[in-house]
């Protein structure tokens, strides 16, 4: 997977950006995944696992309950057909809603798949070597992997690509600047979304399908996710960076052209002010003049500009 880092010189700030992700689904699609509760044959343990499990159970039925409401309401809102009736106008509602999504947020998402046993694509030369040490290279630590690894075999499940002029260590400390302020955003949500829940599901009263519980719990799973790609990104680039990060050339050359033109125009925009503000000058400085019946006033004025900008 390429990623690339770049500033958007506008906004004077630094972003990722994932090949193909304008392919990534933009809708709403509630499907969080609950992980069950394992059992052990520790005896002593088994006190607390079964509170921990019994806990456990309680939220996963709550969280069911709430899941299943969102989910019908989200089918009735599909079959129905934009802005005709109730249902048609909860769809463009929701439309619109999914339209003001951030974009860098489809983008976080992605890395919340990463972890220590996909990180790193290991490459056997032997395949029977692999099958006697398949076990052994499951149990391996990401420390361990990144020690042994092998550029001229092996691959990480992904690559930022970066401008070569600004270096490792800048790059770097830009996507960490990024994703601490990420983390801090997602997790501000979450809360809220969190807090929202019981006032969205008593929504359920109303008539119509509750799209308000649906879009919360979509809007919370999707912050989730990007935490969790920021958590996992920031550690991963912090810890195995110079593996993870490679220079690009090409990002030098194309961004640096774009700067270029840019810096051009805004010193044209600049040029056009000072044009209109010189032509408003004198214009003023004409009516002063001839208001005045003082013809040699705006020569006198253009003289000392032109004096004292020399």
């Amino acid at each position: 997977m390429r990623v690339f880092l770049f500033k958007i010189t506008s906004k004077q700030r630094w972003t990722l950006y994932i090949e193909k992700s304008e392919f990534f689904s933009k809708k709403v699609d509630i499907e969080p995944t609950i992980v069950a509760t394992s059992s052990t044959n520790n005896n002593s343990n088994n006190n607390s696992n079964n509170v921990a499990s019994l806990s456990q159970s309680k939220r996963v039925l709550i969280l069911n309950k709430l899941k299943n409401i969102a989910i019908e309401s989200k089918k009735e809102i599909d079959n129905a057909q934009d802005g005709i009736g109730l249902k048609g106008k909860l769809k463009s509602l929701l439309s619109y809603l999914e339209s003001k999504i951030h974009p860098e947020e489809a983008i976080l998402q992605q890395f919340s798949k990463i972890n220590d046993n996909n990180l790193i694509k290991k490459h056997h030369q032997h395949h029977h070597n692999h099958n006697q040490h398949h076990h052994k290279n499951k149990n391996e630590t990401v420390q361990h992997q990144f020690e042994h690894f092998n550029e001229q075999r092996d691959k990480t499940s992904f690559t930022i690509f970066y401008p070569s002029n600004i270096g490792y260590r800048r790059a770097n400390r830009f996507s960490q600047v990024l994703m601490k302020q990420k983390i801090q955003f997602h997790q501000k949500w979450m809360i809220i979304n969190s807090l929202l829940i019981p006032f969205t599901f008593a929504a359920t009263i109303l008539p119509g399908p509750n799209i308000f519980l649906a879009y919360n719990l979509y809007r919370l799973y999707g912050h989730f996710q990007a935490l969790k790609g920021c958590t996992n990104l920031s550690r991963y680039t912090k810890s195995h960076g110079r593996l993870l990060f490679k220079p690009s050339l090409e990002m030098f050359e194309c961004l640096e052209s774009e700067l270029q033109q840019q810096q051009i125009r805004q010193q044209q925009q600049q040029q056009q002010q000072q044009q209109q503000q010189q032509e408003e000058e004198q214009s003023s400085y004409e009516k002063l003049s001839t208001r005045l019946r003082i013809p040699g006033l705006f020569d006198y004025v253009k003289r000392i500009e032109t004096l004292e900008t020399k």
